[in-house]
């Protein structure tokens, strides 16, 4: 028999009493991470990146080229609430996104393959940054790519050659994320 301490599972109650109330929570300070989904309209995967955008304290989540309906059943499955106090807006093109990112000093960078892309770890962030996640079918549109500062590709080593939208969102997202609080804290010093 095994003595090696076992780890306790807190109940979903009292892992919510840990956390602050939603009016200190609206105004909390986000990391400076923009999130641009470029065509991305499956109710799913735009509810998930929701989520990971208020588990990684992004700033912002813009969703492009689909029209959004928060009260979509798959949608809020996803989401499970953070659609309601996620910062996010809606506009017609992820290329007017990435234009008024870039505008206002965000460096860009697409996710996809790309002949000079880089792998997340790779990757310099100059933050503030805008991180833009192409549709299920087309990724990231070529104009978009274009004007990006810098592509980040996540390595495919099976026979697939992609992995779904809001997966790739974890990866690349949780990277930036703990390099955003490093730079603040460094900040801070």
């Amino acid at each position: 028999m095994s003595r090696e301490p076992r780890h306790l599972v807190l109940p979903t109650a009292e892992l919510r009493r840990s956390k602050c109330d939603r009016d200190v929570f609206a105004a909390k300070p986000r990391l400076p991470i923009m999130v641009v989904l470029d065509r991305v309209t499956q109710a799913y995967n735009i509810g998930a990146i929701f989520r990971l955008c208020d588990a990684m304290l992004a700033e912002r989540l813009v969703i492009t080229g689909a029209e959004v309906d928060l009260r979509k059943r798959n949608l809020g499955q996803a989401a499970c609430g953070t659609q309601f106090w996620t910062p996010w807006s809606q506009e017609k093109t992820a290329m007017e996104a990435v234009i008024r990112a870039k505008a206002g000093g965000y460096q860009i960078a697409a996710v996809e393959l790309a002949s000079n892309s880089v792998r997340p770890e790779a990757f310099t962030p100059n933050f503030p940054v805008c991180l833009v996640l192409g549709g299920e079918f087309d990724g990231v549109s070529q104009e978009v790519v274009d004007l990006a500062d810098a592509v980040i590709e996540i390595p495919m080593r099976g026979m697939a050659n992609s992995i779904n939208v809001s997966t790739a969102a974890a990866i690349v997202l949780y990277g930036l994320s703990c390099r955003a609080e490093a730079a603040i804290s460094t900040l801070r010093e």
